[in-house]
Protein backbone atom coordinates (compact mmCIF):
# COMPACT_ATOMS: atom_id res chain seq x y z
CA UNK A 1 0.00 0.00 0.00
CA UNK A 2 1.43 3.46 -0.12
CA UNK A 3 0.07 6.66 2.07
CA UNK A 4 -2.39 8.88 0.86
CA UNK A 5 -1.95 10.82 3.57
CA UNK A 6 0.88 12.01 5.95
CA UNK A 7 0.40 10.16 9.59
CA UNK A 8 1.32 11.95 12.85
CA UNK A 9 1.13 10.82 16.08
CA UNK A 10 -1.12 11.82 19.03
CA UNK A 11 1.93 14.04 20.12
CA UNK A 12 2.11 15.92 16.97
CA UNK A 13 4.98 14.89 15.54
CA UNK A 14 5.26 13.72 12.20
CA UNK A 15 5.36 9.59 11.44
CA UNK A 16 5.48 9.42 7.68
CA UNK A 17 4.77 11.43 4.87
CA UNK A 18 2.23 11.08 2.17
CA UNK A 19 3.51 8.45 -0.77
CA UNK A 20 5.27 6.29 1.59
CA UNK A 21 5.06 2.70 1.33
CA UNK A 22 3.00 0.45 3.76
CA UNK A 23 4.24 -2.97 4.72
CA UNK A 24 3.09 -5.65 7.71
CA UNK A 25 6.08 -4.48 9.93
CA UNK A 26 5.20 -0.49 9.33
CA UNK A 27 1.53 -0.93 10.60
CA UNK A 28 2.92 -2.79 13.52
CA UNK A 29 5.22 -0.11 14.55
CA UNK A 30 2.14 2.94 13.69
CA UNK A 31 0.15 1.23 16.12
CA UNK A 32 2.94 1.13 18.62
CA UNK A 33 2.44 4.59 18.20
CA UNK A 34 -1.54 4.46 18.84
CA UNK A 35 -2.30 5.44 15.14
CA UNK A 36 -5.85 4.52 14.73
CA UNK A 37 -6.39 5.25 11.19
CA UNK A 38 -4.11 6.08 8.14
CA UNK A 39 -5.33 6.84 4.50
CA UNK A 40 -4.14 4.54 1.59
CA UNK A 41 -4.18 5.40 -2.08
CA UNK A 42 -6.89 3.03 -3.90
CA UNK A 43 -6.99 3.04 -7.98
CA UNK A 44 -10.86 2.57 -7.63
CA UNK A 45 -11.42 5.96 -5.57
CA UNK A 46 -8.40 7.61 -7.13
CA UNK A 47 -11.18 10.41 -8.84
CA UNK A 48 -12.45 11.25 -4.85
CA UNK A 49 -10.78 13.81 -2.50
CA UNK A 50 -10.68 13.11 0.85
CA UNK A 51 -10.37 16.63 2.22
CA UNK A 52 -9.76 17.61 5.93
CA UNK A 53 -11.11 20.17 7.69
CA UNK A 54 -7.73 21.28 9.41
CA UNK A 55 -4.45 20.39 7.57
CA UNK A 56 -2.72 17.78 9.76
CA UNK A 57 0.00 19.81 9.88
CA UNK A 58 -1.54 22.00 11.76
CA UNK A 59 -3.34 20.24 14.46
CA UNK A 60 -0.14 18.66 14.78
CA UNK A 61 1.37 22.51 16.14
CA UNK A 62 -1.82 22.70 17.98
CA UNK A 63 -0.69 19.58 19.82
CA UNK A 64 3.04 20.21 20.20
CA UNK A 65 1.82 23.25 21.71
CA UNK A 66 -0.68 22.37 23.90
CA UNK A 67 1.55 19.24 24.93
CA UNK A 68 4.13 21.62 25.73
CA UNK A 69 2.18 24.19 28.26
CA UNK A 70 0.43 20.76 29.86
CA UNK A 71 3.89 19.03 30.73
CA UNK A 72 5.54 22.36 31.97
CA UNK A 73 2.64 23.50 33.89
CA UNK A 74 2.55 20.03 35.53
CA UNK A 75 2.32 20.67 39.24
CA UNK A 76 2.18 24.42 39.50
CA UNK A 77 -0.87 26.66 40.27
CA UNK A 78 -0.38 29.04 36.57
CA UNK A 79 1.01 28.79 33.30
CA UNK A 80 3.47 30.81 31.95
CA UNK A 81 2.68 33.58 29.66
CA UNK A 82 5.12 32.76 27.11
CA UNK A 83 3.96 28.83 26.99
CA UNK A 84 -0.07 30.39 26.84
CA UNK A 85 1.03 32.85 23.67
CA UNK A 86 2.51 29.90 21.93
CA UNK A 87 -1.29 28.18 21.82
CA UNK A 88 -3.22 30.64 21.18
CA UNK A 89 -1.03 31.65 18.15
CA UNK A 90 -1.62 27.98 17.10
CA UNK A 91 -5.26 28.42 17.53
CA UNK A 92 -5.61 32.11 15.59
CA UNK A 93 -3.62 29.93 13.06
CA UNK A 94 -6.10 27.04 12.46
CA UNK A 95 -8.92 30.04 12.63
CA UNK A 96 -7.21 31.91 10.34
CA UNK A 97 -6.45 28.63 7.29
CA UNK A 98 -9.38 26.63 8.09
CA UNK A 99 -12.63 28.60 9.00
CA UNK A 100 -12.79 31.76 6.72
CA UNK A 101 -14.40 29.10 4.20
CA UNK A 102 -15.34 25.60 5.55
CA UNK A 103 -14.20 22.95 3.62
CA UNK A 104 -13.46 19.37 3.91
CA UNK A 105 -14.95 16.47 6.99
CA UNK A 106 -14.25 16.88 10.31
CA UNK A 107 -11.26 14.29 11.56
CA UNK A 108 -13.43 11.69 13.42
CA UNK A 109 -10.29 9.87 14.86
CA UNK A 110 -10.15 8.91 18.56
CA UNK A 111 -6.57 8.44 20.64
CA UNK A 112 -5.35 5.47 20.92
CA UNK A 113 -2.75 6.48 23.57
CA UNK A 114 -4.21 6.89 26.47
CA UNK A 115 -0.08 8.46 27.57
CA UNK A 116 -0.89 11.31 24.74
CA UNK A 117 -5.06 11.40 25.25
CA UNK A 118 -4.76 14.85 27.26
CA UNK A 119 -3.10 16.50 24.53
CA UNK A 120 -4.68 15.02 21.48
CA UNK A 121 -8.04 14.70 22.88
CA UNK A 122 -7.98 18.73 23.45
CA UNK A 123 -6.83 19.66 20.14
CA UNK A 124 -9.02 17.75 17.90
CA UNK A 125 -12.42 18.83 20.29
CA UNK A 126 -11.06 22.03 19.73
CA UNK A 127 -11.09 21.62 15.62
CA UNK A 128 -14.98 20.30 16.20
CA UNK A 129 -16.14 22.89 18.48
CA UNK A 130 -14.73 25.48 16.90
CA UNK A 131 -16.45 24.30 13.10
CA UNK A 132 -19.67 23.91 15.25
CA UNK A 133 -19.64 27.90 16.30
CA UNK A 134 -18.40 29.14 12.61
CA UNK A 135 -21.82 27.46 11.96
CA UNK A 136 -23.66 29.16 14.59
CA UNK A 137 -21.67 32.50 13.28
CA UNK A 138 -18.93 33.43 15.27
CA UNK A 139 -16.71 35.95 13.58
CA UNK A 140 -12.85 34.95 13.98
CA UNK A 141 -12.03 36.31 17.33
CA UNK A 142 -14.97 34.29 18.68
CA UNK A 143 -13.86 31.39 17.22
CA UNK A 144 -10.41 31.59 18.73
CA UNK A 145 -11.88 31.94 22.42
CA UNK A 146 -13.81 29.31 21.52
CA UNK A 147 -10.75 26.69 20.45
CA UNK A 148 -8.76 28.61 23.41
CA UNK A 149 -11.40 27.42 26.06
CA UNK A 150 -11.72 24.13 24.32
CA UNK A 151 -7.49 23.32 24.59
CA UNK A 152 -7.99 24.72 28.19
CA UNK A 153 -10.85 22.49 29.70
CA UNK A 154 -8.59 20.20 30.92
CA UNK A 155 -6.08 22.42 32.30
CA UNK A 156 -6.91 21.28 36.16
CA UNK A 157 -5.85 18.16 35.56
CA UNK A 158 -2.37 19.47 35.92
CA UNK A 159 -2.87 19.85 39.37
CA UNK A 160 -3.76 16.57 39.99
CA UNK A 161 -1.81 13.20 39.87
CA UNK A 162 -1.36 11.84 36.40
CA UNK A 163 -1.78 8.13 38.24
CA UNK A 164 -5.16 9.38 38.72
CA UNK A 165 -6.30 10.10 35.27
CA UNK A 166 -5.44 6.99 33.67
CA UNK A 167 -4.92 3.89 36.14
CA UNK A 168 -8.40 3.91 37.81
CA UNK A 169 -7.74 0.47 39.48
CA UNK A 170 -5.49 2.38 41.71
CA UNK A 171 -7.33 5.44 42.53
CA UNK A 172 -7.48 6.22 46.14
CA UNK A 173 -11.05 7.82 47.37
CA UNK A 174 -9.60 10.83 47.46
CA UNK A 175 -8.13 11.36 44.33
CA UNK A 176 -11.55 10.09 42.34
CA UNK A 177 -13.58 13.00 44.80
CA UNK A 178 -10.51 15.31 43.57
CA UNK A 179 -11.05 14.71 39.81
CA UNK A 180 -14.73 16.58 39.23
CA UNK A 181 -13.41 19.39 40.46
CA UNK A 182 -11.08 20.06 37.71
CA UNK A 183 -13.23 22.28 35.69
CA UNK A 184 -13.01 24.99 39.09
CA UNK A 185 -9.69 24.35 38.95
CA UNK A 186 -9.06 24.71 35.28
CA UNK A 187 -10.67 28.40 35.95
CA UNK A 188 -8.17 29.20 39.02
CA UNK A 189 -5.30 28.80 37.05
CA UNK A 190 -6.69 31.49 34.06
CA UNK A 191 -7.52 33.84 36.62
CA UNK A 192 -4.08 35.63 36.22
CA UNK A 193 -4.61 35.72 33.11
CA UNK A 194 -7.17 38.46 32.82
CA UNK A 195 -6.99 39.16 28.67
CA UNK A 196 -8.19 36.06 27.71
CA UNK A 197 -11.34 37.53 28.75
CA UNK A 198 -14.23 36.03 30.83
CA UNK A 199 -15.84 34.11 28.61
CA UNK A 200 -13.19 31.25 28.47
CA UNK A 201 -12.75 30.90 31.72
CA UNK A 202 -16.76 30.55 32.34
CA UNK A 203 -16.63 27.99 29.47
CA UNK A 204 -13.51 25.79 31.35
CA UNK A 205 -15.44 25.91 34.60
CA UNK A 206 -19.10 25.02 32.97
CA UNK A 207 -17.97 22.35 30.35
CA UNK A 208 -19.10 19.27 32.25
CA UNK A 209 -22.23 20.77 32.97
CA UNK A 210 -25.52 19.35 30.76
CA UNK A 211 -28.38 20.90 29.36
CA UNK A 212 -30.88 18.69 31.91
CA UNK A 213 -28.57 19.89 34.77
CA UNK A 214 -27.26 16.65 35.33
CA UNK A 215 -23.81 17.30 35.17
CA UNK A 216 -20.97 19.49 37.62
CA UNK A 217 -19.61 21.04 39.64
CA UNK A 218 -22.76 23.61 39.54
CA UNK A 219 -25.29 21.51 38.27
CA UNK A 220 -26.63 23.86 35.60
CA UNK A 221 -29.14 23.60 32.79
CA UNK A 222 -29.83 24.78 30.00
CA UNK A 223 -29.13 27.95 28.90
CA UNK A 224 -27.54 28.93 32.46
CA UNK A 225 -24.58 27.02 30.43
CA UNK A 226 -22.53 29.22 28.19
CA UNK A 227 -22.98 28.67 25.09
CA UNK A 228 -19.24 27.76 24.37
CA UNK A 229 -19.66 25.44 27.19
CA UNK A 230 -22.37 23.46 25.57
CA UNK A 231 -20.79 23.46 22.41
CA UNK A 232 -17.60 21.85 24.19
CA UNK A 233 -19.44 19.25 25.74
CA UNK A 234 -20.73 17.73 22.58
CA UNK A 235 -17.13 18.15 20.98
CA UNK A 236 -15.65 16.86 23.97
CA UNK A 237 -18.12 13.56 24.66
CA UNK A 238 -18.00 13.07 20.48
CA UNK A 239 -13.95 12.40 20.85
CA UNK A 240 -13.92 10.48 24.43
CA UNK A 241 -16.08 8.24 23.14
CA UNK A 242 -14.02 7.53 20.09
CA UNK A 243 -11.02 7.27 22.06
CA UNK A 244 -9.59 4.23 23.83
CA UNK A 245 -9.91 4.72 27.49
CA UNK A 246 -8.47 3.29 30.76
CA UNK A 247 -11.76 1.12 31.49
CA UNK A 248 -13.00 0.49 27.34
CA UNK A 249 -12.36 0.27 24.20
CA UNK A 250 -12.69 3.39 21.32
CA UNK A 251 -15.98 3.34 20.25
CA UNK A 252 -16.89 3.85 16.25
CA UNK A 253 -17.44 6.76 14.72
CA UNK A 254 -21.20 6.24 13.54
CA UNK A 255 -21.54 4.81 17.41
CA UNK A 256 -20.26 7.70 18.84
CA UNK A 257 -22.19 10.15 17.15
CA UNK A 258 -25.46 7.88 17.43
CA UNK A 259 -24.89 8.73 21.18
CA UNK A 260 -25.17 12.32 20.70
CA UNK A 261 -28.17 11.97 19.04
CA UNK A 262 -29.49 9.69 21.65
CA UNK A 263 -28.92 12.60 24.25
CA UNK A 264 -30.12 15.50 22.29
CA UNK A 265 -32.09 17.26 24.55
CA UNK A 266 -30.92 15.45 27.94
CA UNK A 267 -27.19 16.03 28.07
CA UNK A 268 -26.49 18.23 25.43
CA UNK A 269 -28.17 21.40 24.05
CA UNK A 270 -30.57 19.95 20.95
CA UNK A 271 -30.36 23.11 18.64
CA UNK A 272 -26.15 22.50 18.60
CA UNK A 273 -27.14 18.53 18.31
CA UNK A 274 -28.91 19.75 14.83
CA UNK A 275 -25.72 21.49 13.78
CA UNK A 276 -23.32 18.52 14.85
CA UNK A 277 -25.26 16.28 12.53
CA UNK A 278 -24.60 18.28 9.44
CA UNK A 279 -20.90 18.68 10.41
CA UNK A 280 -19.99 15.10 11.51
CA UNK A 281 -20.43 11.95 8.97
CA UNK A 282 -20.90 8.90 10.41
CA UNK A 283 -19.35 7.19 7.58
CA UNK A 284 -16.83 9.44 6.73
CA UNK A 285 -15.50 9.55 3.01
CA UNK A 286 -12.69 6.35 2.34
CA UNK A 287 -14.26 4.37 4.97
CA UNK A 288 -15.21 0.78 3.85
CA UNK A 289 -18.79 -0.79 4.45
CA UNK A 290 -20.67 -3.23 3.72
CA UNK A 291 -24.43 -2.53 2.52
CA UNK A 292 -27.47 -5.13 4.01
CA UNK A 293 -27.87 -6.15 0.36
CA UNK A 294 -24.11 -7.82 0.62
CA UNK A 295 -22.21 -5.16 -1.33
CA UNK A 296 -19.19 -3.65 -0.33
CA UNK A 297 -17.50 -0.66 -1.29
CA UNK A 298 -15.89 2.68 -0.18
CA UNK A 299 -17.89 5.86 0.87
CA UNK A 300 -17.04 7.74 -2.08
CA UNK A 301 -19.13 11.03 -0.51
CA UNK A 302 -20.19 11.14 2.98
CA UNK A 303 -23.34 13.24 2.05
CA UNK A 304 -23.29 15.34 5.36
CA UNK A 305 -26.79 16.18 6.46
CA UNK A 306 -27.99 13.21 5.79
CA UNK A 307 -27.77 10.97 8.51
CA UNK A 308 -26.24 7.50 8.19
CA UNK A 309 -26.96 8.13 4.04
CA UNK A 310 -23.35 8.14 2.38
CA UNK A 311 -23.04 7.36 -1.38
CA UNK A 312 -21.00 4.13 -1.51
CA UNK A 313 -18.85 3.10 -4.60
CA UNK A 314 -19.73 -0.94 -4.59
CA UNK A 315 -16.26 -2.65 -5.28
CA UNK A 316 -17.52 -6.27 -4.35
CA UNK A 317 -20.77 -8.27 -4.19
CA UNK A 318 -19.09 -11.88 -2.77
CA UNK A 319 -16.36 -11.06 -5.64
CA UNK A 320 -14.48 -8.44 -7.18
CA UNK A 321 -16.33 -6.29 -9.27
CA UNK A 322 -14.51 -5.70 -12.36
CA UNK A 323 -16.42 -1.85 -12.97
CA UNK A 324 -17.26 -0.35 -9.49
CA UNK A 325 -20.70 1.64 -9.24
CA UNK A 326 -22.19 3.84 -7.44
CA UNK A 327 -25.32 3.74 -4.73
CA UNK A 328 -26.40 6.88 -2.87
CA UNK A 329 -28.17 5.87 0.19
CA UNK A 330 -30.05 9.38 0.35
CA UNK A 331 -32.01 8.73 -2.27
CA UNK A 332 -35.64 7.35 -2.26
CA UNK A 333 -34.75 4.56 -4.56
CA UNK A 334 -31.96 3.27 -2.25
CA UNK A 335 -33.99 3.53 0.93
CA UNK A 336 -33.88 -0.41 1.06
CA UNK A 337 -30.17 -0.55 1.66
CA UNK A 338 -28.35 0.31 5.02
CA UNK A 339 -24.87 0.31 6.20
CA UNK A 340 -24.46 -2.94 8.53
CA UNK A 341 -20.54 -3.50 9.03
CA UNK A 342 -17.92 -0.90 8.99
CA UNK A 343 -13.99 -1.99 7.48
CA UNK A 344 -15.19 -5.29 6.34
CA UNK A 345 -12.44 -6.87 4.38
CA UNK A 346 -12.30 -5.88 0.46
CA UNK A 347 -10.01 -7.41 -2.26
CA UNK A 348 -7.57 -4.97 -3.06
CA UNK A 349 -7.50 -3.30 -6.77
CA UNK A 350 -6.13 -5.58 -9.29
CA UNK A 351 -3.99 -2.91 -10.49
Amino acid sequence: MVLGRAVYDNGGYLLLNAGAKIYADTLNTLNIYGVGEIMVRDSRVSDVAVQPLIPPELEAAVTQALRQMITESIGKSTIEDELLREVETTVYSMVRESFPQVVGEVNVTGCLSLEDYHYAHSARSACLAMLIGKICDYDVFELTKLGLSTLMMNLGFVLVPPSALDNPDSLMEKIRQDIPRHPERGGEILQAHTHLGKDVMEAVEQHHERWDGSGFPARLKGEEICQFARIIAIADTYYELVSLRPDRPPYMPHEAAEFIIAYSGALFDPELVKVFTRLVPLYPTGTTVRLNSGEVGIISNANLGHIARPTVRVCAMGRKLKKPYEINLSQAKYQDRMVVEVDPYLPPPED
